[in-house]
């Protein structure tokens, strides 16, 4: 091999490594993040969803940018790259109407209210991290009790959203059971008295016949 030769090997081995080593730099920046859990209440208006790094790797720190999606709507996850380490952390995104409740972590991106009321249907859907992962779940599998959540392998549980500060909880969006007290004795007969009034005075003033 000649002069030459030798330069032009050096030339594309150098190219190849630095096309597989950029590759490999986006891939491990944002590709081992996993759907690790969804909750809503029955309407959809109080919903997250929970990413988890499966992986252990130190450095997924790169998912701006990348989608959120259902089968409706999507959203681009916003603002700059993440603080490493990222092993085994979460990623918490949220409606508003879920920050607002007591207990709930504070979500690390807000669901846009222009996708809402709801951005994923809790009669079954496919949420994904484009492109890397996703969960679908149909009919009758998510729980919209309020309390309950979907985890990745599709049991089901407490929910318990965290952040990637490592906030975690536990929120309850069930909300009060309307009730419709019970009428006593006395407020009974003073509905009687009063309908029985009015019955007499509109009787006193409707003309006689002529």
């Amino acid at each position: 091999m000649n002069i030459g030769q030798q330069k032009l090997f050096l030339t594309a081995a150098a190219c190849g490594w630095a096309v597989s080593f950029g590759v490999g730099s986006a891939m491990a920046g944002s590709h081992t993040w996993d759907v690790n859990e969804l909750f809503s209440n029955a309407d959809g208006t109080i919903q997250f969803i929970e990413l988890f790094e499966a992986n252990g790797t130190p450095g997924e720190v790169n998912v701006q940018g990348h989608p959120i999606s259902s089968d409706t709507k999507n959203f681009n996850l916003p603002g700059s790259a993440l603080t490493a380490p990222t092993t085994n952390k979460s990623l918490l995104i949220a409606t508003q109407a879920f920050a607002d409740l007591p207990n709930a972590p504070t979500p690390d991106y807000i669901i846009p209210a222009g996708l809402l009321p709801f951005f994923f249907s809790v009669n079954g859907d496919t949420i994904a991290y484009q492109p890397w992962d996703s969960l679908t779940f149909g009919a009758g599998v998510l729980p919209t009790d309020g309390t309950n959540s979907l985890n990745f392998d599709l049991t089901t549980g407490v929910n318990s959203p965290t952040n990637y500060a490592g906030e975690t909880g536990s929120v309850d969006a069930s909300g009060p059971a309307a009730t419709v007290p019970a009428a006593s004795g006395w407020s009974v007969a003073a509905m009687w008295l009063l309908i029985t009034t009015v019955a007499a005075i509109v009787a006193r003033r409707r003309p006689e016949n002529a």
